[in-house]
């Protein structure tokens, strides 16, 4: 029976995953769908990019936000340990619930599974949701690979690679770190496949660049 509290987190996060604040955002106000815009991605970068920063950043911030909600709601409020994990049971609970609303983001099944975002903001509310400062740091890589090479898949890549590394480095030696870490390089790997076309484009140096002005023509 316990086994079955693990299909609250990881139903909660889906469902909430699938939520995708770029469609409805496009959709509602932009009046446009995101997927014939841009890059035709549903994230908040291809939002910054159609309709403006401020319009992405909120986007990319209510994104992350969902995400670390429900991983603290699982973590906090609602700490189960159906495996016996010990001290890190919750966080792992929590960290696969945050797992459930990345596969939601990809794959939502309010748009017949189809159309989802990459995942990296999803990212970010892992990271926030295990420890604050390591998404800090993060961060700051992100934003220092991005300056430099005005490339958000390559700083995305480069941020979800640190954030594996980071989470080993955080909780290695506790018990059961290690599942923990399989959680996260798995959302790792994820984003990774996910930007399988922009990798191809940078190894041929003809990747896009962004810019923070609006552009009419698809990238």
């Amino acid at each position: 029976m316990k086994y079955l509290l693990m299909l609250f987190p990881g139903i909660l996060g889906y469902l909430v995953g699938s939520v995708n604040f770029s469609i409805l955002v496009s959709k509602y106000i932009g009046k446009f769908d995101i997927h014939q815009k841009g890059s035709g991605n549903a994230g908040g970068t291809n939002v910054a990019r159609t309709m403006g920063a401020g319009w992405g950043v909120a986007v990319i911030a209510a994104e992350i936000l969902k995400g670390v909600l429900v991983g603290l709601f699982v973590r906090y409020i609602f700490p189960v340990d159906p495996l016996s994990l010990g001290s890190l049971g919750p966080a792992i609970t929590g960290a696969f619930a945050v797992f459930c609303c990345f596969i939601g983001n990809v794959f939502p099944v309010f748009y017949k599974f189809q159309g989802g975002g990459k995942g990296v903001s999803v990212c970010g509310a892992m990271m926030t949701m295990l420890d604050y400062r390591v998404f800090l740091i993060l961060f700051g890589i992100f934003l220092l690979v991005f300056l430099l090479s005005r490339m958000v898949s390559m700083a995305s890549i480069i941020g979800v690679i640190s954030m594996s590394v980071s989470t080993a480095i955080l909780y290695h030696g506790q018990d059961y770190w290690w599942l923990l870490f399989l959680i996260v390089t798995a959302m790792a790997i994820g984003v990774i496949i996910r930007h399988k076309a922009n990798i191809v484009r940078i190894l041929h140096g003809n990747e896009n660049r962004f810019s923070f002005s609006r552009k009419k023509k698809e990238n």
